[in-house]
């Protein structure tokens, strides 16, 4: 029994990462900075580089022990930007700027004979995030590989579980982040554009251990405001049409404002039975145009109808917003109209009829 359980010991001893079971570890982790368009929400993050701030400490003045870094790769891409030049109150920092780079120059030169694992992007709780959407978790994994091995200019690795600390996040958090995860990951099926797979990888930072309660709420809302609009982007557009035929053409507006061509499908849902539409399939959308495409309508019967367009993709699923299409016949179907002539016709008849009546009844 004691053998067995040497054995079971040693065995979970090998199925940890080596570098964790063999090197200390140094984390190098954040919460955010930035918004979403890239302009730092305060200057915080360069008192953290220095060399004696929370951020500084872990690579100036360490011992040459070998050792494994864990690294949240969308930090890295914030002090980029910083020392790529930045702005804050708007006013340039050159003095932040430089310590970034001074930073990055250091984290370069540690890191280059050490292990280094890339984190989800975003520093996710990963059991959290599993739990959400597990295909994104993967995302975040690969993003944030690419994006740190393009920082330090060296191969990384990728690995699940290395992350620490749980996410206390609310149902109204989470609905928002579920949201923008499908409307972006639908937005992906139909477009190939840089902003839309950042943007993916940004939702994740909501989900970072590290983040107080009201940081959370803060990037929530920054983030599902930026997707909103980022969705506008690619969609039909609404509008109010007025129909005076039985049978027309509904000149309806598309627009892409990305820098790439999209090939998509259009779903058109009437609210009720006066009027009848068809989906339209395979429009190419040329980058940073708009396009008008003519719908068939048939008419049924007089009055409105709204219409619900969306955007699909080559599998049937609808994508993005869904615009409104306000629909209103003015023209009578001509089955409408016989049955509507019949009708006055016999009540015609009928007055004429009484009248007829009357007469006679007066002469008696």
């Amino acid at each position: 029994m004691r053998k067995l359980l040497i054995s079971l010991c040693a065995l979970s001893f090998l199925a940890m990462p080596s570098a964790q079971a063999e090197t200390p570890v140094t984390r190098i982790v954040d919460k955010a900075h930035t918004n979403f368009d890239g302009t730092f929400r305060n200057n915080e993050l360069a008192v953290t580089l220095l060399p004696n701030g929370k951020l500084g400490k872990l690579i100036y003045g360490q011992t040459s022990t070998r050792r494994t870094f864990v690294i949240d790769a969308a930090l890295i891409d914030e002090i980029q930007n910083m020392a790529d030049g930045y702005s804050f109150s708007g006013k340039e920092d050159p003095a932040g700027a430089q310590t970034a780079r001074t930073w990055l120059s250091r984290l370069r030169s540690v890191v280059a004979y050490n292990d280094v694992v890339a984190l989800p992007y975003g520093n996710p709780d990963e059991k959290l995030a599993k739990s959400l959407a597990p295909s994104e978790l993967k995302f975040y994994s690969l993003y944030a590989q690419t994006r740190l091995q393009e920082a330090l200019k060296r191969p990384v690795s990728a690995q699940n579980g290395w992350g620490a600390g749980a996410a206390r996040v609310g149902n109204e958090i989470i609905y928002n982040y579920t949201q923008s995860r499908r409307m972006l990951t639908g937005l992906s099926t139909i477009i190939e554009s840089d902003e839309i797979f950042q943007a993916r990888a940004r939702l994740a930072i909501v989900l970072n251990p590290l983040l107080t309660r009201g940081d959370r709420a803060y990037f929530s809302y920054n983030l599902t405001t930026a997707v909103e609009k980022l969705s506008n982007r690619l969609k039909v557009i609404p509008g109010r049409y007025q129909i005076t035929s039985r049978t027309a053409k509904l000149p309806i507006t598309l627009v892409n404002n990305f820098d790439t061509a999209s090939v998509v499908s259009v779903s058109l849902i009437p609210m009720n039975s006066r009027m009848q539409v068809e989906n339209i399939n395979n429009i190419t959308i040329a980058a940073k145009s708009r396009q008008q495409i003519l719908v068939p309508v048939d008419v049924i019967a007089p009055g409105s109808t709204l219409v619900l367009a969306q955007l699909m993709n080559s599998k049937g699923q609808l994508v993005g917003q869904v615009s409104k299409l306000n629909l209103t016949a003015t023209i009578i179907d001509s089955r409408v109209a016989w049955f509507t002539t019949g009708a006055a016709v016999l009540l015609f008849l009928g007055a004429v009829t009484q009248s007829v009546r009357r007469v006679r009844r007066s002469r008696k």
